[in-house]
């Protein structure tokens, strides 16, 4: 009986460990469309070239100057096509 009950147990747990990597597989995720690569591509290169801009300015300028870039590069990609 004890040989039964060990390996109904140890049957169960294969069985277990075999089907849990596919219970927690992830899913894939979609590519981003062409769209949303561009406007984001987009969004980098006027970032840089703001920051570029803002790193010839001395003190609080370049701060704030700084600081719309980031915030501009954050409403950039928030409004970019899905």
């Amino acid at each position: 009986m004890k040989r039964i009950l060990t390996h109904t147990a140890l049957a169960a747990v294969l069985a277990l460990g075999a089907l849990s990597p596919a219970a927690l597989a992830r899913t894939k995720h979609k590519k981003p469309s062409a769209e949303r690569t561009a406007a984001i591509r987009k969004c980098t290169e006027d970032y840089n070239a703001a920051i570029k801009e803002a790193n010839t300015k001395k003190g609080k300028e370049r701060s704030e100057a700084k600081t719309a870039a980031r915030n501009a590069r954050k409403t950039c990609d928030a409004a970019a096509p899905k």
